[in-house]
């Protein structure tokens, strides 16, 4: 089971929303997403294969930049936990590691902010009982001090999503700066580069829309024209690095409460939280 919860009003644009994961183990496909995420374990972690090959075992607070593939894991048994999943954008106001270094990767968040003293405490509460609710709100709190604390934390290049199609010369002449610029703040502040952003923007159009309303046979060519792909072949490559699998494949691993690919099976209440383009 797991829940899309908005964040409260004073989190709004900095916190997309919170997703929870209740009792949940075993192997599961992370799917690529541009969004960085802070997450705190309430019981169970996470198996996985680090960069060098040898196998982790993560159990206690972390954070991910932008996922650019899809990333195999186990948890473990009971596995319950809290995500916050982070406007790019607006991360730098919470931390100081560089999207780009976190980029396909797993940090503790004693690494990320070693200078913040109330990591423990929120650990504890959350390990300590309650609710979906009551989880947020303290993790809502806990974010809320941080910004607070962090009142000077850098604020990043933001694009809108309606300039995310036009060449990059346009793009960099509607700002004033030059195209070598544009890109650098771009990669500062979404940790990839405006090509491989508007690739993955691709990417979520099209995994929003079939979540929203999954396509009837020979419907996928008509998802992948409407969400800026040349063709469906097009459309396929890119949800073979993503997810691991092609669209049609993906809708029906997805339908599989206990399968792989179940982070993507929501009830129709967090579905309209996930898939919202705004």
């Amino acid at each position: 089971m797991r829940l899309a919860i908005m964040p409260p009003a004073a989190l709004a644009g900095v916190v997309r929303y919170f997703h929870v994961e209740f009792h949940s183990p075993g192997a599961v496909l992370v799917p690529a997403t541009p969004c960085p995420m802070l997450t705190f374990f309430i019981r169970g972690g996470t198996r996985f294969c680090q960069a060098d090959g040898r196998p982790r075992l993560l159990d206690q607070p972390f954070v991910t930049g932008p996922l650019t593939q899809h990333f195999p894991s186990a948890w473990e048994p009971g596995t319950t936990f809290i995500s916050a999943v982070i406007e790019a954008t607006r991360f730098a106001r919470l931390f100081d590691v560089p999207l780009g270094e976190l980029r396909d990767a797993v940090v503790p968040l004693a690494d990320a902010a070693p200078d913040w003293r109330g990591t423990t405490a929120l650990n504890e509460h959350l390990r300590a009982g309650g609710g979906a609710a009551q989880w947020v709100d303290a993790m809502s709190a806990w974010l809320l001090r941080r910004l607070a604390a962090r009142e000077r934390g850098q604020q990043l290049f933001a694009l809108p999503p309606q300039l995310l199609a036009l060449p990059a010369a346009e793009i960099a002449t509607r700002f004033g700066i030059s195209v070598r610029q544009l890109e650098r703040r771009v990669m500062a502040s979404y940790g990839q580069s405006l090509r491989d952003g508007r690739r993955m923007m691709r990417y979520i159009r099209a995994l929003s829309s079939m979540l929203v309303t999954p396509p009837r046979h020979g419907a996928l060519t008509r998802v992948a024209v409407d969400s800026g792909y040349h063709d469906q072949a097009h459309m396929v490559r890119d949800f073979v690095q993503y997810t691991g699998l092609a669209p049609k494949a993906l809708l029906e691993a997805a339908g599989d409460a206990g399968g792989a690919l179940r982070l993507l099976r929501y009830d129709d209440a967090s579905r309209a939280v996930v898939t919202r383009l705004d």
